[in-house]
């Protein structure tokens, strides 16, 4: 039994002795293995080839139309609205002068009648005045020579007392007489100072009569609200049977023949039409698109606010329409496009805004290898930019975005993205 053991763990021993020499051998003749050096990714990358030239891009921008004029409809006088004009209803058209509404007269007429009538009495007044006036100025002239008559007699009388021609009472006579005629001009002279202070305050009455007048006619005017220009109406808020106050606004009227369009400009976009010659008097085409159909209008840069928008940072600007083609039924607040020139940009590239990265570099391809070039954005042309810089004409320029790109990476051109 012991021998039986002693021989299995010899045998045990001689696989395990083989299987290791074995294993030796093996790692022995085993050929060393020889790692392969890294292979360099080349990226195959979208192009562009780079012109230089000069170039005007157009500035296209989003505005509205608004009404040149508009103004709300106010009534200066109150009453009952007794009528209204055939056009008086929203989205009416009416013309200059057009009657819109009419409120009742009759207070109205009944003021201008009685300011008549006071005119009437003080004018009246002034000419009875007037007239004695005149009479007392007349009179006055009497008055002087009575006074001059009886002022000789008694200086006649006095001549002749001495004589003893004359009694004493001829000359209190003749003393009484003088004084009576001298008293009498003085009091003609202070009615008639009395008179021309009388007619002086008449006149300022008559005046003040005179002005009643013309405001009890305006009033009486101002009861019928016409239309002060062409225009169609919205925000009707009156009709017949309403009573109406003075100031009330009943609605409002917009210009229809005189349309603009509003748009903003940002402070850059201003900054370089007014280096180039001024933003007033370029020429603009405003398109309106109604559903499928697109209207393309003519007009031109005219007017610009009066102060920078601080909100927005820009300014605004107004471009009206030319009115012979104001015919397709275009109405304030429709959004439109406005396109207008840009300024002239000269020995410019322009590139796909993907080609441009951090906005101040751009890369070419140049002998199967990546170029970083410095560039500056002057501005935009529609999806490209403008650029200058060191970019030559006819360069391949990048415009597939690698997460890693870089100067000096491997790359190969393909052309132009599909």
């Amino acid at each position: 039994m012991m021998r039986r053991s002693l021989v299995q763990i010899g045998l045990a021993a001689l696989l395990l002795g083989g299987a290791g020499i074995a294993y030796f051998a093996l790692v022995q003749t085993t050929p060393a293995a020889t790692p392969n050096p890294p292979v360099e990714r080349e990226w195959i990358v979208d192009t562009v080839t780079a012109r230089k030239g000069d170039l005007q891009p157009t500035l296209r921008l989003t505005g509205r139309i608004v009404a040149a004029r508009d103004a709300e409809l106010r009534p200066m006088a109150e009453g009952q609205v007794i009528r209204v004009g055939p056009n008086f209803f929203a989205g009416g058209q009416v013309r200059a002068g057009e009657l819109l509404l009419e409120i009742d007269r009759f207070d109205y007429e009944a003021a201008l009648i009685d300011a008549n009538a006071a005119l009437l009495e003080t004018r009246a007044a002034l000419a009875e005045a007037e007239s004695e006036l005149q009479a007392n100025r007349a009179l006055v002239a009497f008055d002087r020579e009575q006074e001059g008559l009886r002022k000789r007699d008694l200086a006649r009388k006095q001549s002749l007392q001495g004589r003893g021609v004359v009694s004493q009472k001829g000359m209190d006579d003749a003393d009484i007489a003088y004084l009576t005629a001298r008293q009498q001009r003085v009091t003609r002279t202070q009615a008639i100072a009395r008179l021309e202070a009388q007619i002086d305050g008449l006149r300022a009455s008559v005046q003040r009569a005179e002005v009643h007048v013309s405001r009890a006619e305006r009033s009486l005017a101002d009861t019928r609200l016409l239309a002060p220009f062409d225009g169609v109406l919205v925000d009707v808020a009156a009709s017949t049977g309403k009573r109406v106050g003075a100031g009330d606004r009943i609605a409002r009227i917009v210009d229809s023949e005189r349309l603009e369009a509003l748009f903003h400009l940002s402070d850059a976009q201003f900054g370089r039409l007014a280096s180039a010659g001024g933003v007033l008097g370029r020429p603009a085409e405003i398109t309106w698109r109604a559903g499928k159909t697109v209207f393309r209008l003519d007009a031109s840069l005219e007017r610009v606010e009066g102060e920078f928008d601080a909100a927005s940072g820009g300014v605004w600007v107004y471009a009206p329409i030319a009115r012979d083609q104001n015919t397709l039924g275009l109405r304030a607040g429709a959004f439109v496009e406005v396109e207008t020139p840009d300024i002239e940009y000269g020995n410019v590239v322009r590139l796909p805004e993907a080609a441009v990265h951090d906005g101040a570099r751009a890369y070419v391809v140049v002998g199967g290898r990546l170029d970083e070039r410095a560039v500056v954005v002057l501005g935009r042309e529609g999806p490209d930019l403008i650029v200058t810089g060191a970019i030559d004409d006819g360069d391949q320029v990048v415009t597939t975005r690698i997460p890693e790109i870089g100067p000096g990476l491997k790359a190969q051109a393909r052309g132009p993205a599909a």
